[in-house]
């Protein structure tokens, strides 16, 4: 799953049991709504004071979103990559990442690949001040007058960060998948591990290591909102992140290829770190979208359309080394079907966005 909202699997099971000075599931559950709409009308307030009763229509299609089980209309008819829909994704899953150890936090294939990394060891010759990236990997606010590359290699780990963050706190929540659960779930949950690796060894390619440490708060609150509550509340906004995580590790896979242009061997091996994040991504976009009514599929798009903008600028490295003209030019031009060509071997969408 991916601000740059990193949502770190799909979760389906009910809230996990929690110390808490309240003594209802059921004021938890209205606790956790209060949030959502909270974080939703603070990244709209200002869309929505000028298009009135437009946003007030948008309001109205989110509550809608949150509709029973038994109001679930199929989702919009799509050409799936593939064959099968979901079925068919999971038969591609267990293809693409071999077996599955979750208790080792392992994809047999996955190992694969990163033996192959190791058996080829690769370090760039450039030169990068390891003292100003320690600093500002701890900075919400990045320092002035630092270049692209160190930009880039900051917005890597950061996104590092957030996935790290998100998948300790699912797990310390319960909210992990269970090895008698749905195999989907498992092999989303350890993708989204061997993301982490794979970005640690993105800026490990530069002699550098990440520093743990949790994301910002707005960060933090929509990870836990997105754990914590019942996915039929807030599966299209995890859907939009996952859009949004598209988008950005694209871009981030296409940058870095421009900066290390100098660096052949390193650039290529950046690509291939961040084609392994994207088909994942993209793959997770058309699981979600199957999983959502056509109302929940028009509040995510709604959702990206409207707040993903705002949830990109938490993030402020990206604005400084993108600029906000072209981050909003790429997230217009979101196109699955595109993305999904890309990766005829890695991608896999029950439904495509």
């Amino acid at each position: 799953m991916t601000t740059m909202i990193v949502v770190p699997g799909i979760w389906f099971d009910g809230i996990p049991a929690m110390p808490a000075p309240v003594g209802s599931t059921a004021a938890v559950m209205l606790v956790l709504l209060g949030v959502l709409c909270t974080a939703v009308a603070l990244l709209l307030r200002s869309r929505l004071t000028a298009r009135g009763s437009r946003g007030r229509g948008a309001l109205r299609l989110l509550h809608g979103s949150l509709s029973s089980p038994g109001d679930r209309e199929p989702s919009p008819s799509g050409r799936a990559h593939g064959a099968g829909g979901v079925e068919g994704y999971r038969s591609f899953l267990i293809a693409r990442d071999g077996a599955a150890d979750l208790q080792r936090h392992r994809l047999a294939r996955r190992e694969a690949f990163f033996a192959g990394l190791d058996a080829a060891p690769l370090r760039s010759h450039g030169s990068i001040d390891r003292g100003a990236f320690g600093r500002n990997l701890r900075r919400r606010q990045p320092e002035p007058g630092l270049d692209a590359r160190m930009l880039w290699l900051l917005a890597s780990a950061k996104a590092n960060q957030a996935e790290s963050f998100a998948i300790a706190y699912s797990e310390l929540c319960g909210r992990a998948p269970t090895e008698d659960g749905d195999p989907v779930r498992v092999h989303l949950h350890l993708q989204e591990t061997y993301h982490t690796r794979i970005l640690a060894d993105v800026v490990a390619l530069f002699g550098l290591t990440i520093e743990m440490a949790p994301p910002p708060t707005w960060n933090r609150a929509l990870i836990k909102l997105m754990v914590l509550a019942p996915p039929r509340w807030v599966m299209p906004l995890i859907g939009c992140s996952e859009m949004i995580g598209c988008v950005i590790f694209q871009a981030l896979r296409d940058r870095g290829s421009d900066l290390l242009a100098d660096e052949p061997e390193v650039a290529a091996r950046t690509r291939l770190l961040y084609d392994e994040i994207l088909a994942d991504e993209i793959s997770h976009v058309g699981y979600v979208a199957s999983q959502l009514s056509r109302r929940g599929l028009t509040v995510m798009r709604w959702l990206y359309r409207t707040v993903g903008f705002g949830m990109v600028r938490q993030m402020p490295e990206l604005t400084l080394l993108f600029g906000a003209d072209d981050l909003q030019r790429r997230l217009r031009h979101f196109h699955h079907d595109a993305l999904l060509a890309e990766y005829p071997d890695k991608a896999y969408a029950a439904v495509v966005v």
